[in-house]
Formats: structure tokens, C-alpha cells, sequence
């Protein structure tokens, strides 16, 4: 019995092993630039231009293969929309990998723009990226490995007949990780590792069969 046990916890190990063993552990930094900080046009600021991020091995995995993390808030302390603040002006969000390596992509380019609706009624900010906010990472060898990044855009600084001004009124910015597949896969998970459970848990089956047979012979 107690072979059977320990045959059958290896057999969970090995599918736990295969389910997340082309999981790649994702760090770097990410630096937020080309902000507009003075007039004219709409003046954004950010309560951080850059930062960290390390998605460790196992975080992203075959049944869970996106994680979202915080990066900023962006906000304007201007107090209502003008003509020169109705230019789009660029914005630039870079992730910059050390690992894995190498990588190529991680480029977000958007805009920020001030706008009024419904006659000047409401006024606010607007941050908008290109592509959606979608940037995808190549990595590992060949840069066949896949990795996509995307950031929310959206209105800050929300007001009526002016702008709410400050931190409070800003626009939360996170973005999300989704794991594609590793440079030897084809997809999430990649065949060998169904193989390696379905082996596991033939070689419980055939141990318990074994057992079975071993005790009717008694």
C-alpha cells in the first residue's frame, strides 16, 4: 500500500512538474518618458516614471498564465481644459528585460490629450496607446518565445465644467503579463508535458493492476 502511495505522489509531481516546467521567470525594469511636465499642452505627471518587476518561475503557468501588476498613476494639476492642451502629445512606456535574455519588443508608444464633452460640461484628460496598449516580447533562442504586455489607457482628472485636479482624480496604469509559450513550445503547455503526466499516472494504474493480481493469486 504504501508503494502505491509513493508511486502515486510521484506521478502528482511529475504532472505539478510538467504543467509548469516551460514557465520563464520574467524580470527587468519599465520606465515611463516623453511626458508632457510643462505647458503648452495638457501637463501629466505620474507618481513613477520607473520601476521593477520580477515574475518569478511558477507565478505564470499552464492554467494560469497572465498576472497583472500596479506601475503608476497619471495625472494633470491643471485646472481646466484650454485650446493648447487639445494637442495630443507622445508618451512612451519601455520594458526592459535582464531576464530572460536576449528579448526584443517591450516599446508602448501613446498620447495625452485634454478634451471637453457635452460643451465644455465635463473636461478631462485623456491617456490613449497605440495598438491597444499591446506590445509583444520575443525571447530565448531564436526570440521564438512569446510573451505579451498590456497597458490601460483611459480619462483622468474627470470634472464638471473644469478639471478635478491632482493624485486622487489620476488614472490607475497596471499592466497585464500573458505567457504565450516558451521558445521550445508550440503553446501552453507544449505536448511533452501532457506526455510526462499521462505517463506518471499510468505507471500509479499499473502499479495498483500489479497489486490487485499479486493479491488474488493469494
Amino acid at each position: 500500500m504504501r508503494k502505491i502511495i509513493f508511486v502515486a505522489a510521484a506521478a502528482a509531481g511529475m504532472a505539478f512538474a510538467a504543467a509548469s516546467a516551460q514557465a520563464t521567470e520574467f524580470a527587468g525594469t519599465w520606465t515611463l518618458s516623453e511626458l508632457n511636465t510643462s505647458d503648452p499642452g495638457l501637463v501629466v505627471n505620474a507618481t513613477k516614471t520607473t520601476g521593477s518587476f520580477d515574475i518569478a518561475n511558477g507565478v505564470l503557468t499552464a492554467s494560469s498564465p497572465t498576472t497583472t501588476i500596479n506601475l503608476f498613476d497619471l495625472y494633470t494639476n491643471e485646472g481646466s481644459i484650454e485650446k493648447d492642451d487639445k494637442t495630443p502629445l507622445p508618451i512612451q512606456l519601455t520594458f526592459t528585460f535582464t531576464t530572460p535574455s536576449p528579448t526584443s519588443g517591450g516599446v508602448i508608444n501613446g498620447t495625452t490629450v485634454g478634451q471637453e464633452t457635452f460643451l465644455g460640461v465635463f473636461q478631462d484628460g485623456v491617456l490613449n496607446w497605440a495598438d491597444s496598449g499591446v506590445t509583444d516580447v520575443n525571447f530565448g533562442t531564436n526570440l521564438s518565445g512569446l510573451l505579451t504586455i498590456g497597458v490601460n489607457g483611459g480619462a483622468f482628472n474627470t470634472g464638471l465644467f473644469g478639471l478635478d485636479k491632482g493624485k486622487r482624480a489620476g488614472l490607475d496604469v497596471s499592466a497585464t503579463f500573458d505567457w504565450v509559450n516558451d521558445p521550445t513550445s508550440g503553446g501552453v503547455p507544449e505536448p511533452a508535458s501532457w506526455a510526462l503526466m499521462i505517463a506518471g499516472f499510468g505507471m500509479a494504474g499499473a502499479t495498483l493492476r500489479r497489486r490487485r493480481v499479486a493479491v488474488a493469486a493469494a
